[in-house]
């Protein structure tokens, strides 16, 4: 799916933490690598961040998308949906983590995004290590 999305626009509109200034963010994808992407800032050159879909990672990873948001994200259809988790990166690599607990949704039909922060109930982390995942799967070395 991030293959399919390079190089487009996502509006955030200030949803992100800590980037509330920001609103626009292109998908840059990671040549060689298509789990990653870069979610690059347009309007400020060095903001990007590292993002994945938490579901390559994380089988069992689940949420509801409150009525609000999908109002005002216009998301009618479950189909439209891409969540994706920030990742921190770390030296080496499978020591990285991925933020479940604010994932960004995007409504994939009018490229709207925003950040939620889940609340208590799913007891997911800002940091949860993706380094089993990885090692399962063979990669990250």
């Amino acid at each position: 799916m991030l293959q399919e999305l390079d190089g487009k626009i996502i509006q955030l509109d200030g949803s992100l933490l800590g980037f509330e200034s920001l609103n626009q963010f292109t998908i840059r994808t990671i040549e060689g690598n298509p789990l990653f992407a870069l979610l690059q800032s347009e309007e400020e050159e060095g903001v990007g961040l590292v993002v994945a879909s938490p579901f390559n990672f994380f089988k069992e990873f689940t949420f509801e998308i409150p009525e609000q948001e999908k109002e005002q994200l216009q998301l009618e259809q479950h189909e439209d949906a891409l969540v994706l988790g920030i990742l921190t990166l770390r030296n080496p690599f499978k020591s990285s983590t991925m933020n479940l607990m604010a994932p960004i949704v995007v409504n994939i039909a009018n490229m709207k995004g925003m950040q939620l922060v889940l609340p208590p109930k799913y007891d997911y982390s800002a940091r949860t290590p993706i380094s089993e995942k990885i090692a399962a799967e063979g990669g990250g070395q």
